[in-house]
């Protein structure tokens, strides 16, 4: 069981390999036992610029904290993503070129927040009252 740590919640290290699983095929994360599918990408879109422009300007959280993203050359990734006290990837995102920025650089290069590390977030904060 996952015991909390003083100033920072539940220990998350500790916390998502024991409550998610990730998808070997897609990547979706999912809680330990349950039933699962990955989307068809046939009939699944990419988020539009619309969605992503609104989770940009929904983001609760402060302008200058750092983020993650992913920057290559190929297929470009639209999201970021939060850190923890570490600087470490709240989700499990699985990249070795994650880059800092801070929340509004990424916002301004048209990065929109991860929606399972807020969901994380909102789960931490929900535990420590902070």
């Amino acid at each position: 069981m996952t015991q909390a740590i003083e100033e920072f919640g539940p220990d998350l290290t500790e916390a998502i390999p024991e409550t998610f699983d990730v998808c070997d095929d897609c990547g979706t994360p999912t809680i330990q036992l349950s039933s699962h599918t990955c989307p068809d990408p046939d009939t699944v879109d990419d988020p539009t610029r619309a969605d992503l422009d609104a989770r940009i300007n929904n983001d609760p959280y402060p302008a200058q904290e750092t983020v993650l993203v992913i920057q290559t050359t190929g297929q470009r990734s639209y999201a970021y993503h939060e850190t923890d006290h570490d600087e470490n990837p709240l989700c499990p995102v699985d990249h070795d070129g994650l880059t800092q920025l801070a929340r509004t650089e990424a916002q301004s290069q048209r990065y929109a927040p991860c929606q399972f590390c807020h969901r994380i977030r909102r789960a931490n904060e929900e535990v420590t009252g902070q």
